[in-house]
């Protein structure tokens, strides 16, 4: 585990402890989703707020401007991200309290890859499955396309692979046709 890494999910599960013990767990969790938005937006800032392009007096008011547009719980883990010198690392931060705010309540996140686009129906019926197969109380797709793949779906979630594509099918029967 590299430093950066282990550095997030300690600021992650610390945001993610505070906000269970204060019981606004969900209200938490959207305001970071505001706050990764905030960092996508604008990508250099947490550089800008860490490294030294700025005087302290113009980072401290940046600050303060932020954290005015969030609860004292926010804005509090803001001014203490930033006097530790970590403001370049909290899209990772994010990162690390959302997989937390997942697990917590059984959310699991699942790469869905087809070669052409699902319609509403096929995305449900595709999150009850997936739902029902990983024990999970919700499945959140994310969606890619790829038309290489012909057809069929690749399935990626938790380390786990599950690829329906047609490429890989025509593959197999080429594999099984070259042995035999």
């Amino acid at each position: 585990m590299n430093r950066q890494y282990a550095v997030a999910r300690t600021y992650g599960k610390a945001i993610f402890t505070e906000a269970l013990e204060m019981n606004e767990l969900i209200e938490v969790y959207q305001e970071l989703l505001k706050l990764r938005d905030v960092f996508s937006r604008v990508p250099d800032l947490g550089e800008i707020l860490t490294d030294d392009r700025l005087s302290v007096f113009e980072k401290v008011n940046i600050i303060k401007d932020l954290e005015g547009n969030f609860s004292d719980t926010v804005a509090k883990f803001i001014h203490t991200v930033y006097d530790y010198g970590r403001m370049d690392e909290f899209p990772e931060i994010i990162d690390s309290f959302e997989e937390l705010y997942y697990n917590h309540y059984g959310i699991v996140l699942v790469d869905v890859t087809t070669a052409v686009a699902l319609t509403m129906d096929q995305r449900h019926e595709l999150e009850e499955k997936l739902a029902t197969q990983f024990h999970a109380n919700k499945v959140i797709l994310r969606p890619r396309i790829d038309p290489a793949i012909m057809g069929g779906v690749i399935v990626e979630s938790e380390h786990r692979v599950i690829d329906q594509s047609i490429r890989t099918q025509l593959e197999n029967v080429r594999t099984e046709l070259l042995r035999g």
